[in-house]
């Protein structure tokens, strides 16, 4: 998810997942010190299952020559304070492509479309991938209180490993085990996560 490339600013503040069943929390996106757009976040749990969306738009003076629209949606239930993905979907328009991924996971992922219709074979055995979630459920893991979530994207596996040793207001996430599904090559374009908390919140205040 290439948002998590770009500094999130946080403009409304969140609350505490113990006493909330619906949580929102609104950002600005900017790149370079400029605001090109605007980010929401929300989760809802209601009676052990939860949904999260993410509604992420180019804004600002400068936005037209940032387009883009995105859309990310997970729902999946919640077994022993764990989240677990039951289904995902992404929707990402800019200027020149438009791209789509449906995922849907029992324990394991048990289906992976995307749109345009990926032409490369497949790296590794995506039907062996046990325990793996969606970007976004394993991000809220992690915010959760998880130590690492093993994660698929739709473009590639790896683990966010979180770093419990740093300051506790500023959380780093290691990117490791990093593997594309269609290419051959491991480069990875995302390395490191780092997100700051405060009293209260659940969502970071500031990615």
């Amino acid at each position: 998810m290439r948002l998590f490339l770009i500094n999130l600013i946080l403009i409304l503040f969140s609350i505490n997942i113990s006493y909330a069943e619906n949580i929102v929390s609104e950002y600005s996106v900017s790149a370079s010190g400029l605001k090109i757009g605007k980010f929401e976040w929300s989760l809802k749990i209601n009676n052990g299952s939860y949904k999260s969306k993410i509604y992420l738009k180019n804004s600002g003076l400068i936005s037209s020559l940032y387009k883009f629209k995105g859309e990310y949606l997970c729902e999946g239930v919640i077994n022993n304070n764990v989240f677990n993905t039951k289904f995902y979907k992404q929707y990402w328009k800019t200027k020149k492509k438009t791209k789509v991924v449906e995922m849907n996971f029992d324990d394991r992922l048990i289906k992976l479309v995307q749109e345009p219709e990926e032409k490369e074979y497949a790296r590794l055995d995506l039907y062996e991938l046990l325990d793996y979630s969606d970007p976004i459920t394993s991000f809220i893991n992690i915010l959760h209180g998880n130590s690492s979530s093993n994660t698929i994207d739709g473009r590639r596996v790896y683990v966010m490993e979180r770093n419990f040793f740093e300051d506790q207001n500023k959380i780093t996430l290691k990117i490791s085990n990093y593997q594309n599904i269609w290419a051959d090559h491991k480069r990875s374009d995302l390395k490191k996560i780092e997100f700051f908390l405060d009293k209260g919140s659940f969502f970071p205040i500031e990615i």
